[in-house]
């Protein structure tokens, strides 16, 4: 999921852990144990374009990770604490390894991909039941954390809000889960009336909440793709087909880049031309808008030189027309 949303699990999972004896500096290191996978994104860079999609949720999400980060940050913060406080190295690396773990944890619930397996498997997992962002899921420890500060670390009400809390957060991922499997039915009886027979499908909530999905069904030409909102009165029936164009891709069909790049979509891609050049796009994540001409969010433009193939993220495919927020509000309170 999201920075912000890591970063305050990560704080409320502190506070769970090791609030009662250590305060508040239980919320601070929970908050840096849940932000330290994602700073992969610091390294990214240093790879090529594609690389670095697959470096950022890699090894740091992998479920081996906090094993290791946990024992080396909880005995630093013991060398830090050790004259003043009264808590044990071991607490400390329990704290850090709850902290971290949770992180990639709440990643494999969403779309992006990550490898849950590395350096074993490079297979990347993502169940798409929430989105990257969702303002249900992180509000409520965003404002519970704006409160226990100020509280006695031993007070009953601070270990009540931050239980409650956690409580409540999880039983609103177990209901993303029973929503994505209603949300599969529907596509599935859509796909059915609007007689569309396809290989495979997938569905994926679109940001903010859990209410708006994109169903997407994969013919051996292209894709039928459609949204719904939990608030609609009827089934989807107004699926766009994108075509896969692969044959687009022409030459550089075979460049080992585009290959890890198609890899990365698992598949759901689509590659056609513009001003810009070819391009090739990631449908899972959908587009900056709902209108059908609305441009894709993860979008890579190709340029092939001599049989040197140059890959590049789009950056204006970002732009989001000004309406687009309001359309999206409405479109999420169904029609």
């Amino acid at each position: 999921m999201d920075i912000v949303t890591q970063t305050v699990v990560g704080a409320a999972v502190g506070e769970l852990v090791l609030g009662k004896k250590a305060g508040n500096k239980a919320i601070i290191w929970g908050a840096a144990g849940g932000l330290i996978p994602d700073l992969d994104v610091l390294i990214a860079p240093l790879f090529s374009e594609v690389d670095g999609l697959f470096v950022h949720r890699g090894f740091s999400h992998s479920l081996i990770f906090a094993f290791l980060l946990a024992p080396l940050l909880g005995w630093l913060i013991h060398r830090i604490y050790r004259k003043k406080m009264d808590v044990t190295r071991r607490e400390w690396t329990i704290l850090i390894f709850w902290a971290a773990f949770t992180h990639p944890i709440l990643d494999y619930l969403t779309t992006y991909g990550t490898g849950a397996f590395l350096p074993f498997s490079g297979y990347r997992v993502e169940f798409s039941t929430i989105g990257i962002v969702d303002i249900f899921y992180t509000l409520p420890f965003f404002i519970v954390l704006l409160i226990i500060p100020f509280l006695k670390r031993t007070a009953l009400l601070r270990r009540g809000l931050i239980v409650s809390t956690i409580i409540i957060t999880s039983f609103y991922l177990l209901g993303t889960i029973g929503n994505k499997l209603h949300i599969n039915a529907v596509f599935k009886e859509a796909f059915s009336k609007q007689q569309i027979s396809y290989e495979r499908f997938k569905t994926s909530p679109l940001p903010l909440t859990n209410f708006l999905w994109m169903g997407i069904a994969e013919t051996n030409s292209g894709y039928h793709m459609a949204l719904y909102s939990n608030f609609d009165s009827q089934i989807p029936d107004d699926f766009i087909f994108i075509p896969r164009n692969e044959s687009k891709l022409g030459a550089i069909s075979d460049n080992e880049d585009i290959n890890k790049l198609i890899r990365f979509t698992k598949g759901y891609y689509h590659v056609n031309e513009d001003k810009n050049g070819l391009y090739l796009a990631d449908l899972r994540f959908g587009k900056m808008g709902i209108e059908e001409n609305a441009e894709f969010i993860f979008k890579f433009y190709l340029k092939n030189e001599k049989g040197n193939v140059f890959i590049r993220q789009s950056t204006e495919s970002r732009t989001i027309e000004e309406t687009a927020f309001s359309d999206f509000i409405d479109r999420i309170k169904g029609i």
